[in-house]
């Protein structure tokens, strides 16, 4: 059971950062003579500390503070909004010179168009939370490690950007139900199919009747799939540039807690 919770917990920013610092205790065991974990320890943790107050300072001295980011969230929220609205609206026509299947790209776009829509619903039914949120942590943030507040800040990172890892499912879905169908088929053609008792490809008879129909959907597939292919290209990009972002964080968090003694 506690494995599973700590298991869930790692899953985000602040349950990994911590388990990691918990982790680290742990190893420490002066009764063993192991000084140095403890002095690297302590090294890691103060400077932690010291860095969240000076670049929380510095941020403050810029003219930022935790309770200018909710109205920094729906800025950047309407400006996202904006965005992709321009990127589905470039899909459903003709992009880059493509000639894609004009009924599924605007049934495709207008799918992702109300998905905006919820997601847009979603981030301010979140904000009235995040305003409390920092409300309570402004008296403190100033004091807290950084690490600890680049986690905060990864997992609202995290939740305001699940639209785009929503996007990219429902494209991998699509293209791969095509992209697998179109397999399907042709080894129908071939005189195969595969068998899903025995994990296998297995010789199967096929009559004319199912020829024709296996060459029908085949044909339609394949048609398709460029259309559903470009959809999925476009939000698989939006899926990396998010998860740079926020792989980013978490290697500069990994890199403030970095101890000598683990490596």
């Amino acid at each position: 059971m506690l494995a599973n919770v700590r298991q869930i917990l790692n899953q985000t920013f602040i349950g990994s950062y911590v388990a990691n610092r918990v982790d680290q205790v742990r190893t420490v065991n002066t009764k063993n003579g192991i000084e140095k974990q403890a002095i690297f320890l302590a090294i890691s943790l103060t400077a932690d500390f010291c860095l969240g107050t000076v670049i929380f300072s510095c941020v403050q001295q810029s003219g930022y503070s935790p309770q200018l980011l909710p109205q920094a969230i729906v800025n950047s929220t309407e400006s996202t909004v904006e965005n992709l609205k321009l990127i589905i609206s470039w899909l459903m026509q003709n992009p880059a010179g493509l000639k894609l299947n004009s009924v599924l790209s605007r049934a495709l776009g207008k799918f992702f168009l109300y998905h905006i829509h919820l997601w847009v619903t979603y981030v301010y039914l979140l904000i009235p939370a995040l305003i409390d949120l920092l409300q309570t942590l402004s008296p403190v943030f100033h004091f807290l490690p950084l690490s600890l507040q680049l986690s905060i800040l990864g997992d609202m990172l995290s939740v305001l950007c699940v639209h785009v890892f929503c996007f990219y499912a429902y494209a991998r879905r699509i293209t791969y139900s095509q992209i697998n169908g179109c397999i399907a088929l042709a080894r129908l053609f071939a005189g195969k199919k595969y068998n899903p008792l025995r994990k296998r490809v297995d010789s199967a008879d096929a009559s004319l009747e199912h020829l024709f129909v296996g060459t029908m959907v085949f044909t339609i597939l394949l048609f398709l799939l460029p259309t559903s292919l470009t959809f999925f290209l476009v939000f698989y990009s939006l899926r990396l540039s998010a998860m740079l972002g926020l792989e980013i964080i978490r290697r500069s968090i990994w890199l403030i807690q970095w101890l000598p003694c683990q490596s």
